[in-house]
């Protein structure tokens, strides 16, 4: 007999199939709401916002697809840090399917500081919690409370996502013109990682 949590699992996964070919949330004169990819007449169709980026769960164990489903891990970590290094090490081990951003420019320090209210590095967001600063014991609770699996169980064939920089670099940037190298100012140095003064907790 087909548990609940397999029959709950197989719906999201058709749920997140669906939706991900639809374009339109049509509500119908009755306040009926669905999705599909052209809006039928007489109804009002809103157009959906572009997906944000994620990582593929599809191939992943159940134990491990639900956590990823529910809390997301997304990590924001300084080159040359670390605690970073450790923080990293303490997610491979555990097998953890994560987002890495670099925060190396005065760019993506800015925009770490406009999305998390400060700049402490390293970062690990569980869905809508976070963790400032590496603390291994902190670390693990939380990852436990999110229900990852306390040791590695991606599949062999499981690729990590590159890591990217927060603010995405423009290619005309990245290649300066002639001109533009003889006149170009350096760069604003990148503030060192803020290391946590004490651990906190967190719920779920």
């Amino acid at each position: 007999m087909t548990s609940r949590a397999t029959r709950c699992g197989g719906w999201l996964l058709l749920w997140l199939a669906a939706s991900a070919s639809a374009q339109y949330k049509v509500v119908d004169p009755a306040g009926r709401v669905t999705y599909t990819d052209r809006p039928p007449a007489g109804a009002v169709a809103r157009p959906l916002a572009a997906p944000a980026p994620s990582i593929a769960s599809a191939e992943l164990p159940y134990t491990l697809q639900q956590a990823v489903v529910r809390y997301p891990a997304t990590f924001y970590a300084a080159p040359d840090c670390a605690p970073c290094d450790s923080a990293r090490a303490l997610l491979r081990q555990r097998g953890i399917p994560v987002q890495e951003f670099s925060i190396a420019r005065a760019e993506d320090v800015a925009e770490l500081q406009r999305r998390e209210g400060r700049i402490e590095l390293p970062v690990l967001r569980l869905g809508p919690q976070r963790l400032h600063g590496f603390e291994a014991g902190d670390w693990q609770a939380t990852l436990d409370a999110a229900g990852y699996p306390r040791s590695s169980q991606l599949p062999p064939a499981w690729r990590a996502t590159p890591v990217r920089t927060l603010v995405p670099v423009a290619e005309e940037a990245a290649t300066p013109r002639p001109a533009e190298a003889r006149t170009r100012r350096p760069a604003a140095p990148v503030p060192a990682p803020v290391l946590p003064a004490a651990s906190g907790s967190f719920r779920f």
